[in-house]
């Protein structure tokens, strides 16, 4: 058997006669196409899998939730001599947008739905003011909420007489 020195593609794909017996098992061509044949699906997995990967990870969706309104901050505004009345059930419906991966890294309930009573200006309360605040929602950058159910939530805040 002749041996010559072929480049990369024409050694792979290049058109060559050998000397094989009857049978063809021993043919070196059968042999090396095999081997190519065999490089060939693996490299077609490999894509495989980095394309899902990244088609999985670019993927929006949108995922519906609903949480408890939580109130941060009663007990300061209770402490300097105020009384907070709201409802305490209230519950929002809301619809985030994202990539599924940064969906996937939310717990399964949902974000923390909240109103912070440290923006209310305490000082312009003379007897009871009602109170609407914003409903806040922590989310990562790369996650936006498109709907809510509700913007705001009523807060009563009446200054207790201490006299």
């Amino acid at each position: 058997m002749k041996k010559n020195k072929f480049n990369f593609f024409e050694n792979a794909w290049g058109k060559k006669t050998y000397d094989y017996d009857e049978t063809g098992k021993n043919d070196p061509a059968v042999k090396k196409q095999k081997r190519i044949n065999r490089i060939i699906a693996a490299f077609s997995v490999v894509c495989a899998l980095l394309i899902w990967i990244y088609a999985s990870s670019v993927h929006v969706t949108e995922i519906k939730y609903q949480s408890t309104v939580n109130m941060k901050r009663v007990s300061s505004v209770e402490s300097k001599g105020y009384t907070v009345e709201y409802n305490t059930g209230v519950k929002v419906n809301y619809t985030i947008r994202g990539t599924v991966f940064a969906i996937s890294q939310l717990p399964s309930k949902g974000v923390d739905v909240y109103a912070d009573l440290s923006t209310v200006n305490l000082s312009e309360i003379t007897g009871v003011k009602i109170v609407q605040l914003p409903l806040i929602m922590d989310l990562p950058s790369d996650i936006s909420c498109v709907e809510k159910s509700q913007e705001y939530i009523e807060v009563i805040i009446t200054k207790n007489n201490i006299e």
